[in-house]
């Protein structure tokens, strides 16, 4: 299936009373506007959240004010230019059918089918189980039937348990339990996978498909493809680099969806800078994915010149890359441990960071993938281990490699003790303390201070058997913070060595006893993250990449294709301005080192003007010296013998 890049996800969600819809709007006009910005597919409207048609439908609802083929019209000229068009549903939401059948909406536990805020989206939902279902899936097919669309998006297909009395009486058939909340939810997700397989089926096999909405494990064999939707404004700047390092190891092509807007979906006169949207398409090409970004068209007046002005700069830019983008893998040479569904948690989102700041490589892995190529395994804070995966773990330790887990992790499903041998330590239970210290027994050249350093996130007990040393000692405090009728117990400095580890080393496993990587997203301690600093340093001798002069702020990966190395330095970060996490200048960097792990060099060159860069091998290192930085280097590096 042909890569999808350069994309544009046009929002055409329009209320009934836009009088002027469709009044300036010209579809050859429009196509032209993409082709200019180098837009390559185009993410088109069937049907909006509000619940319209932009096409002459035979079953549901057209815009009122709609007096022509608008959907038509834009496959029709999008086609002509070579830019692909899918077809756009939203499946959760449709507000115009929810007022005229109240029965095809979720009930929520309250037996509420309006229920939020109602000048937002997400205040009523709709139910698969219902009459809806047939009712979506004939406009589907109509939409397939009468256009040679290039694929389907549907959005909003999410779990939602309905207590409805369809519902109910579908859970009592199957023997499950209405009063259950598990089953509950069960037989929703039941339900709206079986509506995804039957979109699968009249889809075929041909065309783009993406369900928006089912985790990452219950798409499994439905998404074509795979994206990952961030506004990073509204999301967190830190969502992305976790959840496209999982996303990017599921075997399906995958796309960073970020949007042109400042504040949220939706918001029309909200233009990020030009260097905000520059951070989001490094970020995609630094992490060997396409870019998709988001728009709002306006129903009167069709796309906004300055927003496509923008998107056309930055496409332009983005489109000399590829020759070493296109198909580009991530190199890694940790893999962090995730639940099989997918979500991720503030540990994950943590220990990225850490590993972003510190300059490490990394996937995100679950225990039925494959994990053998990687040299340091992280399982981080809440990730028991089960029969796949301590196989899986004690070969990865056979093979003289290494792991550091932390907080609960380690342990066996039941959380009774450590699951491997390899571990030597005794759990002894969860840690009843909530104000508790570590103290470093090694040095760290200065970087964590000698002295008591708060753990902020407490997780278990653990003693050390013969052969493991003590990296940290434990310290607990005077007392835990608490009410005891006279007094609010804040203040509570730490009092004593306890007579146990904080952090302790069983051969080539480390064992921190604290959610380390939890209380790092939560307070962003640098002690914390030199103690992982510390471990790596003493576990992974050869990173694939090295660096010096270059600040934690920026973020150094290294992507393959074919027989080269691209490493990107992205300098972009954002600030924080009043409430609201900002990108407005691409910071410059001089001075900059990098070292990539190999000894064999044909060339070393800037992407994509393909401009020499000088190197030494030192060490087993091909070491380069970068020049002045404005935001963003990609530095390739092709191994071979230098040509005489």
């Amino acid at each position: 299936m042909k890569l999808v890049k350069r994309a544009v996800h046009l929002d055409f969600h329009t209320m009934p009373d836009i009088h002027d819809f469709g009044a300036n709007f010209d579809a050859e006009k429009f196509a032209r506007t993409l082709k200019d910005a180098k837009v390559e597919y185009i993410n088109a409207f069937a049907k909006c959240n509000i619940g319209f048609a932009y096409y002459p439908t035979k079953i549901g609802i057209p815009h009122p004010h709609m007096k022509f083929d608008m959907f038509g019209q834009i496959v029709e000229e999008c086609h002509k230019l070579g830019i692909g068009v899918f077809a756009y549903f939203n499946i959760g939401l449709d507000h115009e059918m929810a007022r005229k059948h109240r029965e095809w909406c979720v009930v929520n536990k309250e037996g509420q089918v309006i229920y939020g805020d109602r000048t937002a989206n997400f205040f009523r939902m709709m139910c698969i189980n219902s009459g809806y279902r047939e009712y979506i899936l004939s406009m589907i097919k109509e939409v397939l039937e009468k256009y040679p669309v290039d694929g389907v998006f549907l959005d909003s297909v999410v779990v939602n348990p309905c207590y409805g009395n369809e519902c109910n009486e579908g859970m009592r058939q199957c023997g499950m339990n209405p009063l259950d909340d598990k089953d509950v939810y069960d037989f929703a997700r039941e339900r709206v996978i079986d509506f995804c397989k039957e979109v699968k089926k009249i889809s075929g096999n041909d065309k783009f498909l993406y369900f928006k909405g089912l985790t990452p494990g219950d798409a499994e064999g439905l998404n074509t493809h795979e994206g990952v939707v961030c506004l990073p404004g509204a999301w967190s700047y830190d969502y992305f680099p976790a959840h496209v390092a999982y996303v990017r190891n599921l075997g399906r092509q995958t796309w960073y969806m970020t949007g042109r807007f400042h504040a949220d979906w939706g918001d029309f006169g909200g233009l990020k800078s030009k260097a905000s949207l520059e951070n989001d398409c490094w970020d995609a090409i630094s992490n060997a994915v396409t870019t998709f970004v988001g728009d709002h068209m306006h129903p009167g007046y069709g796309l906004e010149p300055a927003v496509y002005k923008m998107i056309g700069e930055v496409y332009s830019e983005i489109e000399k890359y590829e020759p070493w983008t296109d198909y580009a893998k991530a190199v890694a040479d940790i893999g962090i441990l995730a639940p099989t569904d997918g979500n991720l948690g503030e540990n994950h989102l943590g220990v990225v960071r850490m590993l972003g700041e510190l300059k490490y490589t990394y996937d995100i892995v679950n225990e039925n993938m494959d994990i053998s190529k990687y040299k340091v395994i992280i399982l981080p804070d809440n990730i028991t281990i089960s029969p796949v995966l301590k196989k899986k773990l004690e070969a990865h330790l056979a093979k003289g490699r290494s792991i550091i887990s932390s907080g609960y992790s380690g342990l066996n499903t039941e959380k009774t003790g450590f699951e491997l041998d390899a571990w030597n330590m005794e759990y002894e239970g969860p840690d009843p303390w909530n104000s508790s210290y570590f103290k470093m027994r090694v040095d760290t050249d200065g970087d964590i201070p000698d002295m008591p350093c708060a753990i902020y996130n407490q997780g278990i007990f653990i003693q050390t058997r013969e052969g493991v040393h003590s990296i940290a000692d434990y310290y607990q405090p005077y007392f835990n913070r608490h009410w005891d009728g006279f007094h609010g117990y804040f203040y509570t400095p730490p009092e004593k060595y306890a007579g146990r580890p904080a952090i302790a080393k069983s051969g080539n496993v480390v064992q921190i006893c604290f959610n380390i990587f939890t209380a790092y997203y939560q307070y962003a301690m640098p002690a914390h993250k030199y103690v992982i600093k510390y471990c790596l340093k003493e576990l992974l001798h050869e990173p694939v990449i090295k660096c010096e002069n270059i600040p934690s702020t920026a973020r150094v990966t290294v992507t393959e294709k074919d027989n080269l190395r691209m490493i990107h330095v992205k300098l972009t970060h954002p600030e924080q301005r009043g409430r609201y996490n900002v990108i407005e200048e691409r910071p410059v960097l001089t001075n900059g080192v990098v070292k990539l792990k190999g000894e064999s060099v044909k060339s070393v060159y800037i992407a994509p003007n393909k401009e020499p860069l000088d190197y030494e091998i030192i060490d087993g290192y091909i070491c380069i010296r970068l020049p002045e930085i404005n935001g963003y280097i990609m530095v390739v590096v092709e191994p071979g013998k230098p040509n005489s």
